[in-house]
C-alpha cells in the first residue's frame, strides 16, 4: 500500500510494506505454544511476519528494527502495551516497516514518548496512545489511521528533524501542551482528525515545517487553536477551529510565498486615476493558506498575523471572536478572498505596524468596534468589501495608514462610515456609504482622501473635510443627508468636481473660515437650508454649478466671506437666490438666476461684484448685470482667483488677513531675530510684486528656508504662520503645512523611498512641506543610506514644482549645515537660514504665564519670581526643550496644585485658579 504526506502542497508517496504471510507468531500472557512477551515474538518472527497478541496487559519496552506487524488477536479484549517505569517508551522503532493495529500503548511518564520512531516507516491503525506522546524524528515516516492520542504532556504528536507523517481519522485530546507539534523540517498531512482540550495550541508548526490539514476540527484549546511560527508553512482546507482560549489561527511568522504578495504602497496612492488590480493569491510553496475554514468563538482574535507572517484566507468564516476578527501587525502580509467576519468583540479587520492586506469580497458585520481599522504605517487595498453594523466607525484610518476601497458597501454605523485622521490617506472608488449616523466620510487633522464615483446616502453629515490638504470628491452622489451634504472645514482646499448633492436637511455645501475649495460642475438640489454657504474668511472658487429647489438661499455669503462664482445657475429658492452679508466680497461672473421670487439680497456694506450676470423669471430683480464702474471682478483659476496687479494705491489682496498673520507672528514670545527675518521677507515679496507691475525684473527670491534651532523654539509654529502669510500674498494657493520626518520619506527597501517622498510632497502642493530633523536623512558615516535617495527625489520635485510648494527643513544648527552640504542641489535651493534662539529665563516665564491664562489660571508675582529661579537653575544643554519644557513645567504645576487644593476644606474660585510657588515641581523632576 502507499501512503500520502504533505510535500510542496501535494502528496508525497511514502511506501509502507504490506502485511506479509511470511510467518505468524502468537503472544499471550499465559498459554500453550505461545510467547509470553511481544518482544520475544518479534525476535522470533522473520522479516514481514505478523505477531498476533492475545488480550491482556504487557509491561515491556518494545524495540523494533525490522519489518513486522503487531496486531490484536481478538477484538473482544484490549491489548495494552505499558512501558515499565524508567525504561523509556513502550515502543521504539529504529528501522524497518512496522505496523501496529488495535493496540493500546500506555506510557509511564506523560512528558515522555510512548512511541518513538527513529527510523523506518511505521503505521499505527486503530490504536490508542495514552500517558505520553508519539515522537517521530530523523527521516522516519509515520501513518496514524483511526487512532486516539490522549493524556500527553508537551505534545501528543511531535514531529522533528525531517520526519514525515500522515494522520487521518484520529482523535487527539486531553493534552497538557500542543496536540500536534511539527518542528524543524518535518512535514505532515492531517485529515478528518479532531484535536480538543489541549492546554497549548491544538496544532503548532514551527521551524521550516510544512503542514496540511483538511476536514479537521480543533476545539477547546487553552492556547491558540492553530499556531504557525518562524518559517513554517501551513495549508488549511475545510477545517473548523472553535472555542480557543487564544486566537483561533495565530501566525507569528511564516515562510515567504514563492510568488510574494504585492507591495501595496503604490497601489493605494490617493492621486492615482484608477484603482489597480492587486494579486493577493500566491502560487507555489510558502506562507499560510486557509480555504473554506471556520473559526468560531475564540477568546482572542479570530486570525492573528504578526512578525513576517504571510497569509491567504479564501472563503473563510470568522464568527464571534472575543477580540478582533483578523488582526495583522508588524511586517505581515494578508491576502483575502470571499471571507466573512461576524460578531467581533473588537474590530473586524485591524492592521498595525507596516502590515498590508489586499483582497476582494470581504464581509465584516457586527463588529463591536470598527469594521476595518488601519493604524501606524499599514496599507490595505480591498475590492467590493461589505462593512456593516460596526459599533464605531465602519472604516477607521489613522497615523500614516494608506487604504484603497473599490466598490465598497459601507453601512449602518452609529458613528462615521469612513473616518480618516492623523496623517492617513484613503481612496474610495465607486461603492456606497449609507446610514452612518455621524457622517458618511469624515477627514480631519493631517489626513487626506480621494473619492471617485462614490454614493453617500442617509447619513448625518454627508462628507466632512477638515484638513490642510487638498481632498478630492469627484463624480459622487450625496443624497438624503440629515445635516450638511459636504462640509469643508477651516483652511481646507478641497476639490469637488461633478456629482450631485440632493435632499440635505441643512446646506448642500458649507465652506468654513479660511477654506478655499474648488467646486466645479456640481449639481446641488433640494437642500433644507442654502445650497452653498460661504463663511467668514472663506474664499471658494465655484464654476458651472447648478443650484435649485433650496428651502433658503441658493448662495449665502456670510459677512467677511469671499469667493468667485462663474457660470453658476441658481433657481427655485424660497429665500433670495443670492445673499451677501456685510463686508462680504464675492465675485459673480456669467451667472444665471431664474424662476425664483428674488435674485439678490445684500446687507449694508456688502461688496459683491457682478459681471455679465442675468436674471429671468424673477419677481424682484436687483442683481447688476455688469461690473460696477471702477470695480474689477477677478476671474477664477483653479481653487483661488489670480491676484490683480499691485500698485502703491491698491491694497494688497488679503491685506487684512496678512495683517492678522503678522500680528499673530509678532505676538509669539521671543523669536526676535526670526520675526525680523520674516518681516524682511514679506517686504521683499511685496517689492517683487510691485516691480513686476512696473515691468521690472524681480530681484532673486528663494522661498525655501532652513530653520536652525534647538527643540521647542517654535519652528513648527512659525512654519505654519509663514505658509499662511505666503497664501495671503497669493504666492501659495492654500498655505497649509504638511509636517514630515525621516519616517515619512525614507523607505525600508529598494524602490520604496521615492514613492514615499513623492506622496508626502504631493500632499504639500499649494502649501509648505516642513521636514523636521531633516539631518536624519543623511546619518553620519552611512553614505549608502536610503535618505540620500529621498534628498535626490526631493531636489527634483522642488525644481518641477518650484512655484507650488515651499520647503522648510529644520533641526539643530550644526546638523543642518551637514545636511545642506550633503547634496549640491540643496545648497543652491536653501540659501536663507532663520536662526531660532533658545528662550531666555524671562521668556520661559512668559510662556508659562501664557499657558496659565489660556487655561484660566493666575500666576502671583512670587510665583513668577520662583519660576525665574527654577529656570535659572535648570541645565540647558543640547536637547533642552525650551517652550516644550516650559509647557511641561506648567502641566506639572497644575498637577501639584490639584493635589494641594483637594486637601483644603474650603476652596473658593481664587484658590482654585491661583498657582503658587509651592506648586512648582522639584528641580530635575521635569525631563
Amino acid at each position: 500500500m502507499s501512503e500520502q504526506v504533505f510535500e510542496h502542497g501535494r502528496g508525497l508517496t511514502m511506501q509502507v510494506m504490506p502485511e506479509a504471510p511470511a510467518g505468524l507468531e502468537r503472544v499471550s500472557p499465559r498459554g500453550w505454544n505461545r510467547h509470553r512477551t511481544i518482544a520475544a515474538a518479534a525476535r522470533a518472527a522473520g522479516a514481514g511476519a505478523t505477531v498476533a497478541v492475545a488480550p491482556g496487559e504487557y509491561v515491556e519496552s518494545l524495540v523494533l528494527d525490522d519489518a513486522v506487524a503487531v496486531v490484536a488477536e481478538d477484538a473482544k479484549g484490549a491489548v495494552i502495551l505499558t512501558a515499565p517505569a524508567g525504561a523509556g517508551p513502550a515502543l521504539r522503532v529504529r528501522s524497518g516497516a512496522v505496523t501496529l493495529r488495535g493496540l493500546t500503548l500506555r506510557g509511564a511518564d506523560p512528558a515522555g514518548p510512548v512511541v518513538s520512531v527513529e527510523g523506518g516507516e511505521v503505521v499505527l491503525e486503530r490504536c490508542t496512545v495514552e500517558r505520553g506522546r508519539v515522537e517521530v524524528g530523523e527521516q522516519a515516516g509515520l501513518v496514524l489511521r483511526d487512532c486516539t492520542l490522549s493524556g500527553a504532556a508537551g505534545a501528543a504528536l511531535f514531529l522533528r528533524d525531517d520526519a514525515r507523517a500522515e494522520v487521518s481519522g484520529c482523535t487527539v485530546e486531553g493534552v497538557d501542551g500542543a496536540g500536534l507539534l511539527a518542528a524543524d523540517a518535518s512535514r505532515a498531512s492531517v485529515s478528518g482528525t479532531a484535536v480538543r482540550r489541549s492546554t497549548g495550541p491544538g496544532v503548532h508548526a514551527t521551524g521550516t515545517a510544512r503542514l496540511a490539514l483538511a476536514d479537521c476540527a480543533v476545539s477547546a484549546t487553552a492556547g491558540p487553536g492553530v499556531l504557525v511560527a518562524e518559517r513554517a508553512e501551513l495549508r488549511l482546507r475545510a477545517c473548523r477551529i472553535s472555542d480557543a482560549e487564544g486566537s483561533g489561527l495565530e501566525i507569528s511568522g511564516s515562510a515567504p510565498f514563492a510568488r510574494p504578495l504585492p507591495d501595496l504602497t503604490p497601489l493605494v496612492d490617493a492621486e492615482a486615476e484608477a484603482v489597480p488590480v492587486a494579486q493577493p493569491e500566491p502560487s507555489g510553496r510558502g506562507g499560510v493558506v486557509a480555504e473554506s475554514t471556520q473559526i468560531v468563538r475564540p477568546r482572542g482574535a479570530g486570525v492573528s498575523v504578526g512578525g513576517a507572517g504571510q497569509v491567504v484566507l479564501r472563503e473563510c468564516e470568522i464568527a464571534d471572536p472575543a477580540g478582533p476578527g483578523v488582526v495583522v501587525a508588524d511586517t505581515a502580509r494578508l491576502g483575502l478572498s470571499g471571507c466573512r467576519v461576524t460578531g467581533s468583540a473588537s474590530s473586524g479587520l485591524a492592521l498595525r505596524g507596516t502590515a498590508q492586506a489586499a483582497g476582494d469580497g470581504l464581509v465584516v458585520t457586527g463588529a463591536a468596534a470598527n469594521g476595518v481599522y488601519l493604524g501606524e504605517d499599514s496599507r490595505a487595498l480591498l475590492f467590493a468589501p461589505q462593512i456593516a453594523d460596526a459599533g464605531y466607525a465602519a472604516v477607521y484610518a489613522c497615523d500614516n495608514a494608506l487604504a484603497g476601497l473599490a466598490d465598497c458597501d459601507v453601512r449602518d454605523t452609529p458613528e462615521q462610515g469612513v473616518r480618516v485622521t492623523g496623517r492617513a490617506m484613503v481612496r474610495l472608488a465607486g461603492g456606497s456609504v449609507t446610514a452612518a449616523a455621524l457622517g458618511g466620510v469624515v477627514v480631519d487633522e493631517l489626513a487626506d482622501v480621494a473619492l471617485r464615483g462614490t454614493t453617500v446616502a442617509g447619513c448625518g453629515v454627508g462628507i466632512k473635510l477638515a484638513t490642510p490638504h487638498r481632498p478630492l470628491v469627484a463624480d459622487c452622489v450625496i443624497r438624503d443627508i440629515a445635516d450638511t451634504g459636504i462640509e469643508i472645514g477651516v483652511g481646507t482646499g478641497a476639490t469637488v468636481r461633478g456629482g450631485r448633492i440632493s435632499g440635505c436637511g441643512a446646506a448642500g455645501v458649507f465652506v468654513d473660515t479660511g477654506a478655499a475649495p474648488l467646486l466645479d460642475g456640481c449639481e446641488i438640489t433640494a437642500s433644507g437650508g442654502s445650497g452653498v454657504i460661504v463663511w467668514e474668511g472663506a474664499d471658494p472658487a465655484v464654476r458651472d454649478v447648478r443650484i435649485s429647489h433650496c428651502r433658503k438661499n441658493g448662495v449665502f455669503v456670510a459677512p467677511g466671506g469671499r469667493g468667485t462664482f462663474v457660470a453658476a445657475d441658481v433657481s427655485h429658492t424660497e429665500f433670495p437666490a443670492l445673499f451677501v452679508g456685510a463686508g462680504a466680497a464675492p465675485a459673480f461672473r456669467g451667472c444665471h438666476v431664474h424662476d425664483t421670487d428674488e435674485d439678490l439680497a445684500a446687507a449694508d456694506g456688502a461688496a459683491a461684484t457682478f459681471e455679465e450676470c442675468r436674471a429671468s423669471g424673477v419677481r424682484t430683480a436687483t442683481m447688476p448685470t455688469a461690473a460696477p464702474a471702477g470695480r474689477a471682478v477677478p476671474a477664477p483659476a483653479g481653487p483661488r482667483a489670480p491676484a490683480p496687479a499691485l500698485s502703491a494705491d491698491v491694497p494688497l489682496p488679503g491685506a487684512e488677513r496678512l495683517d492678522q498673520l503678522l500680528t499673530q507672528l509678532n505676538g509669539l514670545i521671543g523669536l526676535g531675530r526670526v520675526k525680523q527675518d520674516v518681516g524682511m521677507l514679506v517686504k521683499l515679496m511685496r517689492m517683487v510684486a510691485r516691480r513686476r507691475e512696473a515691468g521690472l525684473a524681480p530681484p532673486p527670491l528663494s522661498r525655501h528656508l532652513v530653520f536652525a534651532g534647538n527643540p521647542g523654539t517654535g519652528k513648527t509654529t512659525v512654519a505654519r504662520v509663514y505658509g499662511q502669510i505666503l497664501a495671503a500674498l497669493d504666492i501659495l494657493t492654500t498655505g497649509h503645512l504638511v509636517e514630515v520626518d525621516r519616517g515619512q520619506l525614507v523607505g525600508e527597501y529598494v524602490g520604496h523611498t521615492a514613492p514615499k517622498t513623492q506622496a508626502a510632497f504631493r500632499r504639500a502642493i499649494g502649501g509648505v512641506l516642513f521636514i523636521d530633523e531633516a539631518y536624519a536623512l543623511v546619518p553620519e558615516g552611512q553614505n549608502n543610506d536610503f535618505g540620500h535617495e529621498a534628498i535626490a527625489t526631493l531636489v527634483k520635485l522642488m525644481e518641477d514644482h518650484r512655484d507650488e510648494v515651499v520647503v522648510i527643513v529644520a533641526g539643530y544648527p550644526d546638523d543642518m549645515s551637514r545636511f545642506i552640504s550633503a547634496n549640491p542641489g540643496l545648497a543652491s535651493r536653501f540659501t536663507r537660514t532663520l536662526t531660532f534662539d533658545d528662550y531666555t529665563t524671562g521668556e520661559l516665564v512668559e510662556i508659562v504665564a501664557h499657558h496659565s491664562a489660556e487655561h484660566q489660571y493666575r500666576l502671583t508675582e512670587p510665583t513668577r519670581a520662583a519660576l525665574a529661579r527654577f529656570f535659572d537653575a535648570t541645565e540647558r544643554g543640547e536637547g533642552f526643550g525650551n517652550g516644550r519644557f516650559a509647557r511641561q513645567v506648567f502641566q506639572r504645576m497644575t498637577e501639584r496644585h490639584a493635589a494641594r487644593v483637594t486637601e483644603l476644606l474650603d476652596t473658593g474660585t481664587e484658590e482654585l485658579s491661583t498657582l503658587r510657588p509651592e506648586d512648582l515641581p522639584e528641580p530635575g523632576s521635569v525631563a
